[in-house]
Formats: structure tokens, sequence, C-alpha cells
């Protein structure tokens, strides 16, 4: 045997890395590129075997540094070496800014002609686990080589290569890719689940939608490996074929479902997220045993998780419509106070809006933590999280803090060009729930926005908005109004019989608005409204929406004129409405305590005093006199916090509800005097009678 030849059996054969170091330190210098390639691999594998490490890592360094050293010393290097060592590199857990892995990389298009399919292989897998970024024109050469042996690839080297480009973010060439498919679709047999997993994960990742053909070859050779799937390798399918929009067969879902529940215990924070993200993207509904289990193995982990597995995995529950237990709600917003600090504005979106959407109220601590940490980072919102987080809160009836409303409308100032129809109707229609008043600029800038895209609103964005214009007293202007004019007529057959209820009540509301200019709508909307409303299902509306009906009718007269029946019912309900706040116990503290007063100053007054007209019950109404001796009516209406939108500047405004009540009332020749809660709250207990008397005396009646 040549000494060459006896060095490299002695490196090859050394038992344990101790060992192996000792014949570099003796034998460096005579090595040549075969022995220090053999050299670095066998390290890597004795490093990588419990039993075989003796050294400590600063001797591993140091062996691997005379290894560089030596490596430096040739002009070339053959391609097996080349892969060899840049495999070894990785598997030594270099970074791929190491001059070591730069210098072996340069290698690469000089001998990349020589590669077979396994060297291939092993220099992508290499350079990706590594994060090492390598050039244009090596990354070209190889997809080259690679077309030009693409037959010899085994299912490892397929799996692998489509594994690596993807995780360095590269996209090769479609044809790369066909070549790649049609070999896979060759040995597709030969695939062990790790192999499916991460060629499905790969194309999902650099988004390239594989053939029908190889799908479904993938799905036959998975159902047949199923039951030698592990927990990561289940949870990339799944995800993957999210991503993809890859609808499989109910028979490759339910197959994969039990082989979780087989394994479930070993299931990683990021293995149950991505499965139950999966499943809600592509509307496959889990077994009830599957959602169990899931919950179960999260609980036994739930301090592993991470920001977004905590996010995704909510976000899943919701859009699949599943409530899991409180005990792992709770666990859930545990671990998310833990970690809040490290949410991203997507991740803050997500749970709030799976939180609302689930009908599920977070403890006023995590909503605490939740907004200041959006106020932390709420210049990287976009207009999806904006317009997300908002509805969250108006859904959940949380209010949120005046910070937190002004800064998200700054933001949305910033990037209202990007916002589109949903965004912008879910935005108004909370700010409207929640009672916040937004100011000029945002509702200006909002206007401008929905004029840029009104044709593509779908009927549930336009009756959100004009809801809320309706509710926050919000006049637009005409031409917006025009706009929106023009695209309910375009879908008025898409109205959903609440959005026609919706539109109807705020068209009314907004054309009553007598402190502006008059707002006048096209008769043809409102015939199209009444005429889709007449051929609903009255059983499909609630009794909300026959009492908008009704005050529709009643605001507008004969622009408005439903048929008997329909009118019977929205008469019906509006009266139900009136009746069921009759009660001395549904009095409101504000009420008591004004009736108090009142009492005190001996002045006359009826509780819950029907209109003439029977459309408004009155809270006190005050039979006065005035110095004449005649009769002085006074409607007395004690407003709290609903009847008002909140400016970010701490002012208040009366809401379109409020504001036509009040109408209707001076109309029917009543004086009106509204006890504005935030108001009365301020005013000192032994100033209250004064206050009232000074009130009274304004409006003529003696007291």
């Amino acid at each position: 045997m040549s000494a060459a030849k006896l060095l490299n059996w002695r490196i090859v054969n050394a038992h344990n890395d101790g060992a192996l170091a000792d014949i570099v330190k003796q034998h460096v210098g005579e090595f040549d590129e075969i022995h220090v390639s053999m050299a670095v691999s066998n390290l890597a594998k004795l490093t990588a075997r419990r039993g075989a490490r003796t050294l400590r890592k600063n001797q591993r360094d140091s062996t691997l540094l005379l290894l560089e050293e030596r490596l430096r010393g040739f002009k070339s290097i053959r391609a097996r070496n080349v892969a060899g060592l840049l495999w070894s590199y990785a598997k030594l857990r270099y970074p791929g800014n190491h001059s070591a892995v730069q210098c072996v990389s340069d290698h690469v298009p000089r001998v990349v002609d020589d590669f077979n399919s396994q060297d291939l292989a092993n220099t992508v897998w290499a350079w990706a686990t590594m994060r090492h970024q390598p050039l244009a024109h090596a990354l070209a050469a190889l997809e080259r080589r690679m077309l030009a042996c693409v037959d010899d690839f085994k299912p490892q080297d397929l799996s692998n290569t489509i594994w690596a480009w993807a995780t360095m973010r590269h996209k090769p060439s479609a044809r790369a890719l066909v070549a790649l498919e049609r070999r896979m679709l060759a040995c597709v047999d030969d695939f062990i689940p790790q192999h499916l997993a991460n060629t499905v994960w790969a194309w999902a990742t650099i988004q390239h939608q594989p053939s029908a053909a190889a799908l479904a070859a993938l799905e036959r050779r998975m159902l047949a490996r199923v039951d030698d799937f592990k927990p990561q390798a289940l949870a990339n399918t799944v995800w993957a074929w999210a991503k993809m929009r890859h609808q499989p067969s109910a028979c490759a879902l339910a197959a994969l479902e039990h082989r979780m529940l087989a394994c479930v215990d070993d299931f990683m924070p990021q293995h149950l997220a991505n499965s139950v993200w999966a499943w809600a993207t592509m509307r496959h509904q889990p077994s009830a045993a599957a959602l169990v289990a899931l919950e179960r193995r999260m609980l036994a982990c739930v301090e592993d998780f991470k920001p977004q597995e905590l996010a995704n995995t909510v976000w899943a529950w919701a859009t699949m419509r599943h409530k899991p237990s409180a005990k792992v709600l709770t666990a859930l917003e545990r671990r998310m106070l833990a970690c809040v600090d490290d949410f991203k504005p997507q991740e803050l979106a997500n749970t709030v809006w799976a939180w609302a959407t689930m009908r599920y109220q977070p403890s006023a601590k995590v909503l605490t933590a939740v907004e200041r940490r959006m106020l932390a980072c709420v210049e990287d919102f976009m207009p999806q999280t904006l317009a997300n987080t908002v509805w969250a809160w108006a859904t959940m009836r949380h209010q949120p803090s005046a910070d937190a409303l002004a800064a998200l409308e700054r933001r949305m100032l910033a990037c209202v060009d990007d916002f589109k129809p949903q965004e912008l109707a879910n935005t108004v229609w909370a700010w409207a729930t929640m009672r916040h008043q937004p100011s000029a600029a945002a509702l200006a800038a909002l206007e401008r926005r929905m004029l840029a895209c009104v044709d593509d609103f779908n009927s549930q964005d336009l009756a959100k908005t004009v809801w809320a214009w309706a509710t926050m007293r919000h006049q637009p202007s005409d031409k917006v109004l025009t706009a929106f004019e023009r695209r309910i007529l375009a879908c008025v057959d898409d109205f959903e019989p609440q959005a026609l209820a919706n539109t109807v009540w705020a068209i009314a509301m907004l054309m009553n608005n007598i402190e502006g200019d008059k707002i006048t709508i096209d008769q043809d909307v409102l015939d199209q409204l009444l005429h889709q409303l007449e051929a609903t299902k009255f059983s499909t509306l609630e009794e909300q929406h026959f009492q908008q009906i009704f005050q529709a009718h009643h605001l507008l007269g004969d622009r408005f004129k439903p048929s008997a029946a329909l009118l019977d019912q929205a008469r019906e309900a509006w009266a139900k409405s009136l009746a069921s706040g009759v009660s001395s116990s549904s009095q409101s503290s504000l009420e008591k305590e004004v009736a108090a007063c009142l009492d005190r100053l001996g002045i006359t007054y009826d509780v819950e005093a029907l209109t003439e007209d029977g459309m408004h019950r009155i809270d006190m109404l005050v039979r006065g006199r005035n110095d004449d001796g005649g009769e002085r009516l006074l409607a007395i209406e004690c407003d709290g916090p609903t009847h008002f939108l909140q400016a970010s500047d701490g002012t208040y405004r009366i809401d379109g509800s409020t504001y036509a009540r009040n109408c209707d009332l001076r109309k029917l020749g009543l004086d009106v005097l509204c006890v504005a809660w935030h108001e009365w709250t301020m005013l000192p207990k032994d100033e209250r009678d004064a206050y009232f008397m000074g009130e009274l005396q304004e409006r003529g009646i003696v007291v």
C-alpha cells in the first residue's frame, strides 16, 4: 500500500476525533486534497457521534484550522472533493460567510461539469444549511449541470436539491423545475416520507405550482407510507398543500389525521401550529378527536410556543369555527403575556381577530399588553392588520385607549392608498361601532381612497360604509355619494337582507341631517333596495332590521313605502322595542339621579312617556308652567355612552340615531333637554339641582 493510501486509510478508520486530530497534526504537511476532504468529512461524522467525541471545541477548531490552511495551498480541487468539503462544513455548522466555505465555493463553477447528481445535491444542500448565498452564475451553472444529469438523481438528491433552493429563496428556471418533476414521477415509488414532505414544502416555499400528475403521484406515495411519517413531515406536508392552494383528497387528509393521532405526543409547537393553520387554510374540518388531541398536546408544550405559532393557532381555530376549551385559551393568554414584546403586527392582528371571531373575551391585562405592543410597532402595520385590529376591538366591545386609536389613525393616513375596499369598510364600521369619532383628515383620506376603488366594493362593503357614516353623522361629498349610488345599483342583487336593512336605514339617516347641506339620493337607489327587501324571506331578518325599515319609512315618507306585509312586521318590531324598555328596573343610574333631582325641585314629570305619533318613548316628559300659566312640555333624555362618539382629543358628539330622535321630538313641538352622562358625571352632586333649575328657567319653565 502506498504512503498516500495508507494515510487515507488511517484518516478513514480513526476511532474518535482525538485520534484523527493527532493524525492531522503529525501529517498535515503530507496531505493532498483527498486527504483534507476525507479528514474534514470524518471529523464531521465523528463529532456527530456521541461516543467518538473527545475533543474540546477549541481543540477541534485548531484541527480544522490546520486543514483549512493546507486547503488554501491547492490551486485546484476536484469536483467530488469540493462537494464533500461543503457538505462536511455544513455538518460542522460552519456559517455561510466563513472564509473556508467561500474558498471552496469559489471552485464550484470551474468543476461543476464533473459533478454527479449526488455532488450537485450535496452542494446546494450545504449552501442552504450554512445560509451561504452563492453568486448567480454559480447557481446557473449548477442548474445547467443538473439538466444534463437529472435522470441519475435519486429521491434523496431530488428532495435535497429542491429543499435547498427553497431554503435559499432561489427559484430555479421553469425548465429545471419541469425536469425535476419528470424525474420525480419516474422514481416516486422510492420516496420515503421525508423526501415527500421536503419536496412539497419546497414547492410551496418557492411558489411553484406542480402539475396535477406530480401532486397525485406524491399523494399516492404518501398514502402508501403514511404510517412512517414523523410529526415534522406531517406538518410540513399539510402546510405545503395549504400554501399551494392544493386540495388533497379526503382519503389523504383522513390518513394524515389518523397518523397524527398516533404520534401527536411528539409534536412540537411549530408542528401543531402549522397543522391547524393548514387545515383552516384548506377549509378542512378535522375530526373532534384530532382537535382534542391537538389541544391536549398544546397544553403540554404551551410554554415553548413562539408568537407566530400562538397567532397561527388561534387564527386557525377561529377560521375553522372551533372554540377550544377555556383551559386552553387561558394557557395561550398566559403564554402570550410572556412573549408579547416579540409579536409582529400581523401576529397581533391575527390574534385579536381570532378572539373576536370566536366570541372570546380575553382579560383586560392581555388587551392592555396587546395595545402597548401595538403602539411600539404601529409604524409597521399594513392596511389589513390595521383594519383587522380595529374590527376585532369593535366586535369584542373593547374600548382601546385614545392613544391607541390616534396611533392607528395616524398610521392609516400614511398608507391609506394601499387599503382595499373590505379594509376601508371594516375600518369605518369599527370606528362607528366603538363610538370613535375619527378626525376630518382621516375621513377625507378614506373618501379619496374609496373613490379610487369604488368599483371593487361588494354589497357588504357598501352597507358597512354607509351605516358607519350615518352612525358617525358624517356627510360624504356629493362625488363620493354619486359613486356609491352607481355601485349600489350595479350590485344590488347581491345584497343580503341584513345589508339591505342597514343601507336603507343609513340613507334615511344621512338624508335627515339638517345641520349641513341636504343630501339627495337617487330615487332609483331607494326603489331597488326596497324591491330587494320585498323579495327576501322576512324570516331572514332580525328584529333590529325590521326596526331599521320602520324608521327609514318614518324618515323618508313617500320616498320609501314598504308593502303592507313588510310595514306591519316593521311596525310591530318598533313597538316591541319601545315596550321592552318600560320598567323601573330598566332605568339607568343616570335616569335615577336625574329623576331624584327633579323630585327635589318639585317638578312634575311622566316617566317613559310615549309620543303622540307612537315613534318614541321619552325618558322624562316634564309638564311645566310658564310665567303666563300655560303648559310647557319638555322632553328630558338621559343619554349614556352609547349615544355619543368620542374624538381622540376627548370631545363628544351625539350619534346619528340620537340626532334623529331629537329632530323628531322637536318636530312634534317638544323642547328637548339631553343630559349627557359625561357632562353629568363631571358636575359636583351639590351643583346638580342648580344646573337643572337653570336649564328649566332658560326654557321658560317656572320652578
